[in-house]
């Protein structure tokens, strides 16, 4: 279990948060999201991923938070950690960047990282292993990629393409950086086990 600790603790201040701002500040942090290209938003990019809209978006956002973030802990605790950060600041900053204004909130940006993370990795490491997993992903999960069309409102899909593309290039990065340290003889701390 202690594995999992990180990604039960990012669920959990997700729903902590949620109870605060719902039950004791009267949803007043629910607007602290990413507000496209606001200079006083930029904060929102590490804030987003823990205000959610309603009940609801917590719910629907935890259980494939909890599995897709489970898998990679089970991979790597660094590994999680590094693609958290990925989703965070590079989907964030995308977010802030490119989006339309309205207030993006919500942890499906990670989800989505994890899910690119996972997937293309077989890609990048082409290892049995690898095709193995991103083939469970596509299976579990593969139908959340109808959120990346602009078609439900109130629902970020830009947040969700920008997640996509952070888990894509974390998949990458750390691909690069496996086979750089394999190729100096170093001891590759992102490999499964």
């Amino acid at each position: 279990m202690k594995r999992f600790t990180p990604i039960l603790t990012l669920v959990a201040v997700c729903w902590v948060v949620f109870a605060v701002n719902n039950l004791i500040l009267g949803g007043t942090l629910t607007p602290h999201g990413i507000i496209p290209r606001r200079i006083s938003s930029l904060p929102g990019i590490i804030w987003s991923p823990f205000l959610h809209a309603s009940f609801g978006h917590l719910a629907a956002n935890t259980l494939p938070l909890l599995i897709l973030g489970g898998i990679l802990c089970a991979r790597s605790r660094a590994e999680f950690i590094g693609v958290t950060a990925g989703g965070i600041f590079i989907g964030g900053g995308l977010v802030w960047l490119l989006a339309r204004n309205a207030d993006h909130v919500g942890a499906s940006g990670l989800i989505f990282c994890y899910f690119g993370f996972l997937t293309s990795r077989a890609w990048f490491d082409r290892t049995i292993f690898t095709f193995c997993l991103a083939l469970i992903c596509m299976v579990g999960y593969g139908g959340i990629l109808i959120g990346l069309l602009p078609v439900f409102p109130g629902v970020s899909w830009e947040g969700h393409l920008a997640g996509l593309v952070a888990g894509v290039a974390s998949a990458r990065m750390i691909a690069s950086k496996s086979r750089h340290e394999e190729a100096a003889g170093l001891p590759n701390l992102n490999k499964a086990g």
